[in-house]
Parts: structure tokens; C-alpha cells; sequence
């Protein structure tokens, strides 16, 4: 054996991962885990005429070395939407790079929704690739919520509920993430045994490969919330908190049931999945707290460690910084102060969710010095639409270390809701966490295009120049409202209501410098392009092209409606209609905006038919009312895929339409209240429907570019 393979031989998670990504190319290099280096974690490559070796501090280091040698050598890279690198077919000699060493000890991926809105349904071969994902871009400290509802059973068994309570209090699959956050319970459940029993050997999966690689996954921890009926059963000392429209029962932090099944929780999960000693709890996740004292605070925040601790007395909270946001009237100086400082220094890690547009570190004195981690939140929801801050994204992170109040700052991250867009940013942040910063973002992007599409042309060059100035230096906190997914309303001006939290409002105009991208990708783009990044990319922008327009054309009918205009009305929601069936159209041609794959991943965990049609429920209603008919949270998580834009909202549109017609004709006033009550109605109608397959239907729909060559003459004609 030689000494390459004897090194291979010693890692086998970093070797295996090249096999994964390189298939025979593989051979050619080697995977070189330098272990029992205490100090930060580095890499370097050796790239020559014997092969090229990966030499790092743990798997995802030597994971992030390929992705470097990938990229700077090879002009190709692995994103969500392109898994399969582009090699040469010789290998570029670079000889010995320099050490590249990380300026942070965690490098943090997910948000607790995340494992709502996109990873619910997940099997293992899609974890499996999503994994060798994380270790490329640099990921040391994942969450995993993945299968902990076991562990939640079994200690809600062992404290005396029954098994039919303990499975009704955990809910729908769809829904898990919002039980951890304490935030709602039961919700379309009971959760089946073999959904419980399936996923624990999914988490197990999961865990090993992450710590295989060399991360520290974060598991759960306790901050109170119990089902009321164990809380009653009990006689604890309870309250109860409401979130938007549901309300959940939570334990005093002194009564003794908090710290007998906190304790049992962190016990029984131990015993199925191990630990790394850190532990993710939200007391107040978006909820007020039920005390207005700092000392109550306190007791609160020395609870959930003290609970950690007694379990195991290596334990480092993992604390969301959301609230201190969220609520910030409630969470005043002097509230957050006596939270933090009931907490050891060491015992606490602070996730700045959202510091790439609202940062917390600065008024909270860097969190009292406790270690925190720089996160980007992205994709509120899984809403549409292209965003981003690049530039804040580049250097937030550094400036942050440099100031006073950000000294203790220890990661960076990515704390997404939804994800599955906007590769770029993901890409961006990824550099961002190996060299602590990007200082020239626009030749940055000169690199990201020639990996992106194995070419850099000067229309390709300047079509990101383009989009880099025009949606990915947004100045809110999101992409502009699509029209598409709002809800049709007769009440006010007619025009479509604004989903809750919705992250900028909808806009008509589109911007001068997407539209000129949108010329110049198409211009680019051959037919072998279709089915790839370019593709992918064409399809967003052109996706965001017909949002704006939507948005146009659903004012103007308004307008119309409310003047009684009944030519002009037809005229442009004729138009209106147009817009979102040929979005459809164009949405179909990618695999990434499919409604049915989704729905076939929920009932693929099913092992009856009356399973299927619970998890297909729960995964219809996420999307669309998400909670209850009247649901304050209607359309939060609304997306552009098709099949759903066709089925469910589409035929919003259609009866907003016909509405407004029959009252023109019938010289009738436009009945809010009849149309919102036969709105919800149809709502219902198509979350009570089931699709009866396990398999995506069969892929009827055209290629991307003949869609876009098709569409793209129509709408420039609309623009002028």
C-alpha cells in the first residue's frame, strides 16, 4: 500500500465523500485528515503530475479544499443545483497552495424551520447529498432536528402520558420544527409510530456521517413547553403563550416537572443519538414571556442550562438571537442583560439570525461577550423571488470582529428558513467563512460565473454585474412581494393582500438592470445550457420578470374594476390570468419547482394509505393556508412551483375574476365578505385534495430556453 493510500485508508468519510462527487475521478486524488491539531481548522492542496492531495484538519476541511482546487483550478464547482463538477480532462498542476486557515470555530448551517419548509420529507440519499454539500462550503456545526421527536416519546412516556398523547402532542411531520420552537403543538397529527420508528434510523444516519466528516451536530434542549394535558394530570405550575393562532402550554421554570422531564428528554436523546455538547433552545422564540421582571427572566434562562447541565455538565447552549429582534420592545436592556448573565460565559452560543440586515450584537454589547456566530437569514418562508446582500454578506462578518461590541465573536452561518435559491450567496458565504471576508465582490463574481456555467463571456460578465446591482444589493429584507401567491381580495383598493411577514411589497416596475440580465442570459444561453445552471438561472430571472409584470396587471384590473371599467377590467385580467399560467409553464421545466415531487416525497414515508394521506395533508397545508382556514400565517410559505401556481393558485385568480365580472354585470356592489368566504372554501377543497401517487408524474414539460425564447418577446412587447 502506498503512503497515499495508507492516508486514505485512515479517512475513510473524506474519501468516500470524493467517490460520491468524482465517481472514477476520484483515484486521482487523495484525502489527507491531519488529526489532533487543537487549533483552528485549515487546509492546503498539493496539486502535481502524481495527483492532487487534499490535506486538512478534519473531513470538511479536506472537503473544502476540493471545493477550493474545484473552482480556482478547475473553473467548476458543486451548488444545490449543479452536483456534478465539470473536470478537465487533466487535472491542473497548482503545486503547494498556502495554508488557508478559518478565522471561525463554527461555521453554523440550518434554522429550526428549515426542517419544516424543505428538509420534511427528506430520505437519506437526499441527506446523503446535501451532507457532502455542507462539508464542501465549510460547515463545522450543523442542527439537526432530524428524528428527535423519538426521544421526545419516550420521555413524555416515561413522565406518565400515554402513547396515543405523547404521538398527538408531537403533530404532523410538516409541522415538528414549530413544536421545538414551543410554538404550537398537535398540529395535523397524531404523528404514526412508523414515522417515529423510520426517522430514528434516518438521524442516526445523519449524525454518523456529520461526525464522521468532523462536525458537531447541535441537538435539542428544553426551555418548558409540555402538552397541557400531562400539565394538568400533574398539577404543574403552567402558563399558557400564544403564537399568531395557536397557543401552547409552558412550564414554570420552578415548578419540579421542569427539570424531572427536561432532564429525561436530554437523557433518553443522549441514549439514541449521543451528543457533542451542544444544544439548541428557544424559550421565547416569538412568543411575549409571561413575566415582565428581570429576576424572571433569569430563572427562565438558568433553567434551560441548568437542565442541560445536569445531563451533561459539558453542555453549551445554542440560543436563537430572534426574540431580542422580534420582540425587541419587550426585550429591553435591561431584560436581555439579566437573561444573558444568567448564563456562564462558556455555556452560552448566540445565533445572530438575521445579522446581515438586522443585527442584534450591536445593542446588546456583543451579547454580554458570551460567543456568538454572524448568520444570514435567507428565504423567509420559501417565498420566491431573487434577494440577497452580497456586499454585506463579504464583509459584515469582519467589520463585526473589529468592533469593540462584536470582540467575542466565534462563526459564521447560514440561518435560512427555506433554501434552494439564490446559490451565489451560499457560495459567497462559504469564502466568507474560510478567509473572513471578500473585499472586491464584483471580481468575486467574475470567478462565481466562469465556475457557474464553464465559461465567462462578457455578456455573462456583465448580466451578474447587472444583477448584482439590481437584486442582490436589496435594500429590505427580502425579494418584492409576488402578486401570484397573495391572496385575492375584494375589500379596499381590490388589490391582492399582503401575505403576513411578507418581506417587501410587490412591485410593478421591473428593474432596468434585471431586464437588461435577463436579455443578456437568454442571448447567452445554447441548448445545452437549458437543462443546467444557466438554465436554472434563466428560468429565476425570467421568473422574477413575470412577478413584476403580475404585479402590473393585477393593479390595473383593479383600478379598472373599482371604476366600473368593464373593457379595461377583462382586458387586463385577461392579462393577469396570462401571466400566471405561462409562469406555470416556465416553472414546470425545472425539477427544483416541482409540487408534485414534494407531495410524492411526503407519501414515500408512508406505510399505509391512511398515512400517505396524512403527511400529503400536512405538506399541502404548509404551502398554502398553513394553519387553520382563517390562519393569520395564509400563504407564509407560498411558492412558485408548478403544479401548485396552476391548481391552487391560479384558480384564486380565476374566481377573483369571475367575481368582479358578475358584479359588473349585475350592477351588484363587490361582496368582500361572499367572495373571502367562498375564497376559503376553495382553499380547503384543495388542501383536502390527495394526489394518490408516490412518484412524480411523468416530465411532459419543455426545455427551459424554449419556454423563455417563447415568453420573452410576448413581455418585452407588455414592458413598453
Amino acid at each position: 500500500m502506498t503512503p497515499a493510500e495508507e492516508r486514505d485508508a485512515g479517512n475513510p468519510a473524506a474519501r468516500q465523500l470524493l467517490r460520491r462527487l468524482l465517481g472514477e475521478r476520484a483515484a486521482e486524488f487523495t484525502a489527507d485528515v491531519v488529526h489532533g491539531d487543537p487549533g483552528p481548522d485549515w487546509y492546503e492542496v498539493d496539486a502535481g503530475p502524481g495527483g492532487v492531495t487534499l490535506r486538512g484538519s478534519s473531513g470538511v476541511a479536506v472537503a473544502s479544499a476540493l471545493r477550493w482546487y474545484l473552482r480556482t483550478a478547475c473553473g467548476t464547482q458543486v451548488t444545490w443545483d449543479a452536483p456534478v463538477p465539470r473536470l478537465p480532462d487533466r487535472l491542473p498542476h497548482t503545486g503547494t497552495t498556502a495554508r488557508t486557515t478559518s478565522p471561525y470555530r463554527h461555521r453554523y448551517h440550518f434554522n429550526v424551520c428549515t426542517f419544516g419548509y424543505t428538509t420534511a420529507f427528506w430520505d437519506w440519499s437526499r441527506w446523503e447529498r446535501h451532507i457532502d454539500w455542507m462539508a464542501l462550503h465549510g460547515v463545522t456545526t450543523p442542527l439537526a432536528m432530524t428524528g428527535l421527536e423519538a426521544a421526545w416519546q419516550r420521555a413524555l412516556l416515561r413522565v406518565g402520558l400515554d402513547d396515543e398523547g405523547a404521538r398527538r402532542f408531537l403533530g404532523g411531520p410538516a409541522y415538528l420544527p414549530w413544536n421545538w420552537l414551543a410554538s404550537l403543538d398537535g398540529w395535523c397529527g397524531p404523528l404514526p409510530q412508523s414515522w417515529i420508528d423510520g426517522h430514528v434510523d434516518l438521524a442516526l444516519r445523519i449524525l454518523d456521517r456529520e461526525r464522521a466528516l468532523g462536525m458537531r451536530p447541535v441537538l435539542q434542549g428544553f426551555s418548558g413547553h409540555l402538552p397541557r394535558e400531562l400539565i394538568a394530570d400533574r398539577g404543574a405550575r403552567s402558563t399558557t403563550l400564544s403564537w399568531w393562532d395557536f397557543e401552547v402550554g409552558v412550564l414554570d421554570p420552578r415548578d419540579p416537572l421542569f427539570e424531572e422531564f427536561g432532564t429525561a428528554l436530554l437523557t433518553e436523546q443522549t441514549k439514541l443519538f449521543g451528543t457533542d455538547h451542544l444544544y439548541a433552545a428557544d424559550p421565547f422564540i416569538e412568543t411575549t414571556p409571561p413575566v415582565s421582571d428581570p429576576a424572571g427572566l433569569a430563572r427562565v434562562a438558568r433553567a434551560v442550562h441548568g437542565v442541560l447541565t445536569a445531563v451533561d455538565d459539558r453542555a453549551t447552549w445554542v440560543l436563537q438571537a430572534w426574540p431580542f429582534s422580534y420582540r425587541s420592545r419587550y426585550w429591553t436592556p435591561e431584560r436581555t442583560r439579566a437573561f444573558l448573565d444568567a448564563i456562564p460565559d462558556d455555556g452560552l452560543l448566540v445565533l445572530d439570525l438575521w445579522a446581515e440586515h438586522r443585527p442584534v450584537w450591536r445593542r446588546t454589547d456583543g451579547y454580554r461577550g458570551r460567543p456568538w456566530v454572524w448568520c444570514m437569514l435567507h428565504s423567509l418562508g420559501g417565498r420566491p423571488g431573487l434577494y440577497g446582500k452580497l456586499d454585506e454578506i463579504a464583509t459584515g462578518p469582519a467589520r463585526a470582529a473589529a468592533d469593540a461590541r462584536g470582540r467575542s465573536l466565534s462563526g459564521i452561518g447560514a440561518s435560512m428558513e427555506a433554501f434552494g435559491g439564490d446559490p451565489v450567496l451560499y457560495e459567497l458565504l462559504a469564502d466568507v467563512a474560510w478567509q473572513g471576508a471578500v473585499d472586491d465582490v464584483r471580481a468575486w463574481l467574475r470567478t462565481w460565473t466562469r465556475a457557474r456555467y464553464g465559461r465567462a463571456t462578457p455578456g455573462l460578465l456583465r448580466a451578474w454585474e447587472l444583477l448584482h446591482d439590481s437584486v442582490y444589493t436589496a435594500r429590505g429584507p427580502g425579494p418584492p412581494g409576488s402578486v401570484v401567491i397573495g391572496r385575492p381580495t375584494l375589500r379596499g383598493d381590490l388589490r391582492h393582500e399582503l401575505p403576513v411577514h411578507l418581506s417587501d411589497p410587490p412591485s410593478p416596475d421591473v428593474p432596468p438592470g434585471l431586464a437588461e440580465a435577463w436579455t443578456l442570459l437568454a442571448g447567452e444561453a445554447t441548448d445545452q445550457d437549458s437543462a443546467g445552471p444557466l438554465g436554472r438561472d434563466l428560468c429565476d430571472v425570467t421568473a422574477q420578470v413575470l412577478t413584476h409584470v403580475a404585479c402590473e396587471r393585477q393593479w390595473r384590473a383593479a383600478d379598472a374594476a373599482l371604476a366600473r371599467d368593464a373593457d379595461r377590467f377583462h382586458r387586463a385580467a385577461g392579462e393577469l390570468l396570462a401571466t400566471v399560467e405561462d409562469l406555470d409553464t416556465l416553472l414546470a421545466t425545472r425539477p427544483e419547482y416541482r409540487l408534485d415531487a414534494w407531495l410524492a416525497d411526503a407519501r414515500g414515508w408512508a406505510t399505509t394509505p391512511a398515512e400517505a394521506d396524512l403527511y400529503e395533508a400536512g405538506a399541502r397545508r404548509l404551502l398554502t393556508l398553513w394553519g387553520h382556514t382563517r390562519s393569520t400565517l395564509h400563504d407564509y410559505s407560498g411558492r412558485h412551483w408548478a403544479g401548485l401556481v396552476r391548481t391552487f393558485h391560479l384558480p384564486r385568480w380565476r374566481s377573483w375574476c369571475e367575481h368582479i365580472t358578475r358584479a359588473m354585470e349585475t350592477g351588484s356592489p363587490y361582496r368582500a365578505e361572499e367572495f373571502e368566504a367562498s375564497l376559503l372554501a376553495q382553499e380547503e377543497r384543495w388542501a383536502a385534495g390527495r394526489s394518490r401517487t408516490t412518484a412524480p408524474g411523468p416530465d411532459t414539460a419543455g426545455e427551459t430556453l424554449d419556454v423563455v425564447r417563447t415568453l420573452m418577446p410576448r413581455y418585452r412587447a407588455a414592458r413598453r
